[in-house]
């Protein structure tokens, strides 16, 4: 499981969660994304109304099999297309989910719901909201892998610094199972050299963790988006290329879940039930 996540609102969040649903798709892999962002964009995107009578919010209230069958759709995005595309649809009702001081057993909500259907899916992404809340947190608990979505700003690199202590404090007291995946570049604008500053600062301060793939601030993304359609079926060399980089993004995460499968089948048995809690 991947968690796409930001401290920082505006920064193509939701827009890389979607592209990477694209290529999954297009690569034939069963996928489910998560949306526990209450703004719901992910749902729309993938051409859900946020508004269901059961969603993502009853699915952390009662983790059960049915809440998660119940809050899932299939995404107007795989018509026709054979992969499977599913999407928990999202609810401003998560925002009775974000208690100030969540229990140890409320953080492990999600990832109890979605071992009730894991073996129903090749993929899943979970779309965070943009800040470190009980909601990103109890996402994070319940995945493998965190990618953090940053813009090449000032205040968006504060909050990467501040995602990745958070995590380490997830690490720390919750869950030793998950680990950051790394941090992708979007919106980047090449020519302009605050942009440049700002990736050499973090590829100076990550220099393990920064993604050698990065997107550019370009227009075919927020035109496939607002048409409902997935990046790999939009017309045109821009969009291809961009759906180019999000298969070489989708290949580099699938390649890190073998390698922390391998890891974790070297590990004795007792040693692997102790990272998980």
């Amino acid at each position: 499981m991947l968690s796409v996540s930001a401290l920082k609102g505006g920064v193509g969040k939701t827009t890389i969660t979607l592209g990477l649903a694209s290529s999954a798709m297009s690569r034939g892999l069963r996928t489910l994304i998560v949306d526990l962002d209450p703004q719901g964009n992910a749902s729309i995107g993938l051409g859900q109304s946020p508004d269901s009578s059961v969603s993502s919010a009853e699915v952390l209230k009662k983790p059960k099999r049915q809440n998660v069958l119940n809050a899932t759709f299939a995404s107007s995005w795989a018509k026709g297309q054979t992969g499977r595309l599913d999407i928990m649809v999202s609810s401003n009702r998560l925002s009775q989910q974000n208690i100030p001081n969540p229990s140890f057993k409320q953080l492990w909500n999600l990832d109890e719901a979605l071992s009730r259907v894991e073996g129903d899916y090749d993929l899943v992404i979970i779309d965070t909201p943009p800040n470190i809340n009980t909601l990103t947190r109890t996402a994070w608990v319940a995945s493998d892998r965190i990618m953090l979505i940053t813009e090449p700003s000032i205040n968006s690199l504060i909050g990467v610094n501040n995602a990745v202590k958070a995590l380490a404090e997830i690490r720390k007291q919750v869950s030793r199972q998950v680990r950051l995946f790394g941090i992708v570049v979007n919106r980047l604008r090449p020519s302009l050299a605050e942009h440049q500053f700002r990736v050499n600062e973090l590829q100076s301060l990550y220099p393990e963790d920064i993604c050698r793939i990065t997107f550019e601030e370009k227009s075919p993304l927020s035109q496939a988006q607002g048409a409902g359609r997935s990046i790999h079926s939009w017309p045109g060399q821009a969009a291809a290329k961009l759906a180019g980089n999000f298969d070489q993004l989708l290949e580099e995460v699938i390649r890190s879940f073998a390698e922390e499968d391998m890891r974790r089948l070297s590990q004795p048995k007792n040693e692997r039930e102790r990272n998980r809690h």
